[in-house]
């Protein structure tokens, strides 16, 4: 064997090595995940948006169910793409987020679709990221606006009742795959009910004093289109545009680390604290496996026989160069 072909085998073995390591890596995917989009898939799917956390794995693949909610997202595995569920895992009916790409992790690749009416509409606003609800929205907010003290003749533009579900809100718990706020020593309550953000008196009701006909996955990231309760001239309740209504954060954001894309139209997600890494899921695939065991079978084959040439030669009283010579069968 002359120099070259010494060369090519050992070019051959580093190959091998370097195959069977990266292709062997586990797999990881995020066990914590946001799906987000803008105004208009908020508009019309606005409750299957939000948080979501592994619960287990559906299709070979991990599955995820909203934190607070009753959605799930899964691998279906007939058509080969992910979709949403209100039901449990595998369940096809009335799944109206779709996500066409057979990735192993959902967050590799964003082909989200949306049903519009009867219509698979494609998205490119509609993602899913890894993420995790403390490293995007503010924990502790505050509800406040201009016109509180507005007055026009002796008739206030904020009513008792919505001048009352003002103030510093603390995160409670979730609903809906999003923070659920109660305000200090109030009966107030902000959440995130069937497509809307609503202040009311009691968790779970569908009537209240403030108001957002569309949302967000965090409050203090819409910028307008607040509403209070008001009566009209017959005496009726109704919604009343309040412009100068807005959501801040009491704790500012002390790390950047993630920014999510919007229009210019709907709120952008902003992190705004650290958190502890997430721990990550592995799998994984047949093909891989096989062909790690194939490489390092390949590979103990050539150090066993050199090895035996090794032992002949040194046998034969070869030393130092000769004895490598001999081995590489090098003349």
């Amino acid at each position: 064997m002359d120099k070259n072909k010494f060369s090519s085998w050992i070019v051959l073995l580093i190959l091998l090595a370097c195959l069977n390591l990266s292709i062997c890596k586990e797999k990881e995917c995020c066990t914590s995940l946001l799906l987000e989009s803008d105004e208009v898939v908020h508009k019309q799917h606005g409750d299957r948006l939000g948080f979501y956390t592994q619960l287990g794995y559906y299709g070979a693949r991990p599955a995820y169910r909203q934190q607070g909610g009753h959605f799930f997202l899964f691998y279906h595995e007939d058509e080969q793409h992910w979709i949403d569920s209100h039901y449990f895992y595998g369940a096809t009916l009335f799944s109206k987020l779709v996500n066409e790409m057979d990735g192993y992790c959902l967050e590799d690749h964003n082909n989200w679709s949306f049903y519009n009416g009867s219509v698979l509409t494609y998205s490119e606003m509609l993602t899913s990221k890894c993420s995790k609800i403390e490293e995007v929205c503010c924990k502790e907010i505050k509800i406040s606006s201009a016109n509180s003290e507005v007055k026009t003749g002796n008739q206030s533009f904020y009513g008792e009742e919505s001048k009352d579900s003002l103030g510093d809100y603390k995160a409670i718990g979730m609903n809906n795959g999003r923070f659920i706020y109660q305000k200090k020593n109030h009966d107030r309550f902000l959440e995130y009910g069937d497509r809307y953000w609503l202040v009311s008196s009691g968790v779970g009701r569908t009537s209240g004093h403030i108001h957002h006909p569309r949302g967000s996955v965090c409050p203090e990231h819409i910028e307008k289109e607040w509403q209070i309760s008001d009566k009209n001239e017959d005496g009726q309740w109704v919604w009343k545009d309040d412009p100068d209504l807005k959501i801040t954060c009491v704790k500012q954001m002390n790390d950047m680390k993630h920014k999510l894309v919007s229009d210019t139209t709907s709120p952008v997600a902003q992190p705004y604290t650290q958190i502890d890494p997430i721990e990550q899921a592995s799998s994984f695939s047949a093909g891989a496996v096989a062909f790690g065991c194939i490489s390092m079978l390949l590979l103990s084959m050539m150090i066993a026989f050199f090895a035996r040439r090794f032992y002949r030669a040194w046998g034969r009283g070869s030393h130092g160069k000769q004895l490598l010579f001999e081995t590489m069968d090098i003349e």
